[in-house]
């Protein structure tokens, strides 16, 4: 028999599996852990047999009752990788010069945000009951999604209380970050041919504050900070702000640009 999840809505229902995930479930109630297995490792969603997620939580979390360390470590170590590959967000993974793929500092910490958020739930169920999973296993993308959505926020969050940069532009900004600033250019030309290096700078370009990012534009299209000569145009002219203004949003900038490059390179 099936068991009920236990946790609630806000309306006082339960929460209630697909059907098609019960008419799975009940398909594999008589099969054999090893056969269970088998089942898990399929990979391919358009196999008929293909094992959903929250077919294979449930019979995890049933796995308490059968004994067996080495059935749960199987299908442990399948979810476990479909949770790490949900986690992981694709516009955070780009391919080395060398082939290799890797994944930037940003998608490293949502990734694992995810996946110790979701392991601790799932210790804890295995020692008892735990009512936060039973959602997963009602709609298993959603719930990692909603998880995805959090860890990009705190993420986020961590980044901007890290960043040791004034949001004023006329306050200067510290002698070693302005040295650091400096020293790292986004537009180096033995990087900037690169197309996987060209797509997470622009797309990092994006995300930067209006003011940070017409700058960096600017430096781009190769125009000035500063010109003596009236009839050239500066970016100080464009914008319309001094030197020292325009200096330290380039520097605040350049050292978000160069977190967000950071990365992490991870096995292909």
């Amino acid at each position: 028999m099936i068991e009920e999840l236990r946790k609630h809505q806000k309306d006082g229902r339960r929460y209630e599996r697909r059907a098609d995930t019960t008419s799975v479930l009940r398909q594999i109630e008589s099969l054999s852990q090893e056969q269970l297995v088998e089942r898990a490792r399929i990979g391919a969603k358009t196999d008929p047999l293909y094992l959903s997620s929250e077919c294979l939580l449930h019979r995890i979390r049933q796995s308490r009752r059968d004994n067996s360390d080495r059935f749960f470590e199987s299908l442990f170590r399948i979810l476990m990788a479909r949770v790490e590959s949900a986690a992981t967000l694709r516009s955070e993974i780009y391919r080395l010069p060398n082939g290799k793929i890797a994944i930037t500092a940003f998608g490293t910490k949502v990734r694992d945000y995810v996946v110790d958020r979701f392991l601790a739930r799932l210790m804890a169920d295995r020692d008892g009951y735990d009512e936060r999973l039973d959602y997963f296993e009602v709609n298993f993308s959603h719930a990692i999604a909603s998880l995805r959505v959090t860890a990009k926020k705190k993420a986020a969050d961590e980044e901007r209380r890290s960043q040791p940069l004034s949001s004023d532009d006329d306050e200067a900004v510290s002698a070693e970050v302005e040295k650091a600033a400096g020293a790292f250019d986004p537009f180096d030309a033995s990087k900037i041919d690169d197309g996987n290096y060209r797509f997470r700078l622009f797309a990092a370009i994006k995300e930067l504050p209006e003011k940070e990012r017409h700058v960096v534009a600017l430096l781009f299209k190769e125009y000035p900070i500063e010109s003596n000569d009236p009839d050239k145009p500066s970016i100080c002219k464009i914008l319309g702000c001094v030197e020292k203004t325009v200096r330290n949003r380039r520097d605040r900038a350049f050292e978000k640009l160069k977190t967000a490059l950071s990365e992490e390179e991870i096995d292909a």
